[in-house]
């Protein structure tokens, strides 16, 4: 009798996930995705798309074509509880039993932490999901109609995906300098980062410096060790007494994994994280393996304001490979990969030019760190997107797995 495998979620991790699983299992074994978007989406151009540099439909996919020419069942529906003593999950439309659950249901974001923090209801805008980018896109064409303002970016105490407003800053001066309007306006950044390039994993070598540079000569103002208090419709607030003026407000905020998972004795962690041993299976129930964003990683030191560490897409993909890997060994033997030897490769994109950062492992010290600027890495960025999306849609042998 086959194994019954369910991916809860199919962005970069569930996608991937399940289709290394299908590829590598026998065709009597059933690979399940269940997830609440019914759209793959390439998070990391979202900023293009806040910038009117990319339209929505050149990042997105139908998930469910794709994976049902794999033989993969797709299930539209949200997890709202884990039962790992029962093997099964309970979404609103229905209940899905397992033999193995890969967890990559994404993050849950923490607006309310922060009093008026949020384009729900709140004062600031953000850059998660298509609807949020283009949110942020009218605010910003709006602004730039007006002819001069003050813009305010930002990371909450918590924040772990910090990159995203480092890009909008200087992608936000480029597009103004490319407007002729660049002295009307002033652009303010704040991170819970001890100093610029943290990226919660301590920096990556000169990379801080780098930035600063960077910074200095675009023009934009910023503020470390930030501990956010309130977001008003003019101005944001921290707990040193400090306040900053504001007539645009984008601000990342702290990650909840999923509370689908919270309150599971030696399953998650209090925010709703999935515990995983170096193998990515939780310690106690060895048939669930997390990743992506709902892995709990711990940071791996102590800051003044507190931050989170992040996982990239390519790390994502790359636990995905390794979960489905186990699961395989699982089930025929063989030996298991370790899914928490992290290295990461990122490109943070300003516009005109890019920063590219390759890490081997993700923490110092490293046996290997480059980073480096320039042109080509803006368009590298470009070329990957384009590959990754034609993959999501149409795929690409020995490479749909692959980054």
């Amino acid at each position: 009798m086959g194994k019954r495998i369910v991916v809860s979620g199919s962005s970069f991790g569930g996608f991937n996930a399940a289709v290394a699983l299908r590829y590598s299992l026998g065709p009597t074994d059933d690979v399940t995705v269940v997830s609440s978007e019914k759209m793959f989406t390439f998070v990391p151009s979202l900023p293009w798309v806040a910038m009117g540099w990319k339209n929505p439909e050149d990042i997105q996919a139908d998930v469910a074509v794709r994976l049902g020419k794999l033989g993969i069942k797709f299930i539209h529906d949200t997890i709202v509880k884990a039962e790992p003593d029962k093997c099964r999950v309970r979404g609103s439309a229905g209940e899905y039993d397992y033999d193995y659950l890969v967890a990559a249901t994404g993050s849950e974001l923490d607006f309310s932490a922060i009093p008026g923090m949020g384009p729900e209801g709140g004062n600031s805008y953000s850059i998660f999901n298509v609807h949020q980018a283009m949110q942020t896109k009218s605010a910003l064409d709006a602004l730039i109609e007006r002819g001069s303002g003050h813009i305010v970016l930002g990371n909450a105490p918590g924040a772990s995906c910090l990159g995203p407003v480092y890009e909008l800053a200087m992608m936000m001066d480029t597009k103004l300098r490319g407007l002729k309007i660049r002295p009307k306006f002033k652009i303010s950044l704040f991170t819970n980062e001890p100093f610029l390039g943290h990226f919660g994993v301590g920096g990556f070598g000169a990379m801080g410096r780098m930035m600063e540079d960077e910074f200095a000569d675009r023009g934009i103002a910023w503020k470390t060790n930030a501990k956010l208090t309130q977001v008003l419709p003019d101005g944001v607030e921290f707990g040193d007494g400090d306040k900053w003026k504001s007539d645009f407000s984008l601000i990342v905020p702290a990650f909840f994994g999923s509370h689908a998972y919270m309150g599971i004795e030696g399953f998650s962690n209090p925010r709703g994280f999935i515990i995983g041993d170096d193998y990515l299976a939780n310690p106690k129930y060895q048939n669930v393996y997390a990743v992506g964003v709902t892995l709990a990683i711990p940071p791996p030191a102590e800051t003044p304001v507190a931050v989170g560490v992040p996982k990239t897409g390519q790390m994502t993909g790359a636990m995905a490979e390794a979960a489905a890997h186990n699961i395989v060994a699982d089930i025929r033997g063989g030996a298991k990969k370790r899914g928490k030897d992290f290295s990461v490769i990122c490109i943070a994109d300003a516009g005109d030019t890019a920063f590219y950062i390759s890490a081997s492992p993700l923490l110092p010290p490293r046996n290997k760190l480059r980073h480096d600027r320039g042109r080509v890495y803006h368009w590298m960025k470009h070329a990957f997107e384009r590959y990754y999306m034609a993959m999501v849609k149409y795929g690409a042998p020995k490479l749909e797995f692959g980054w």
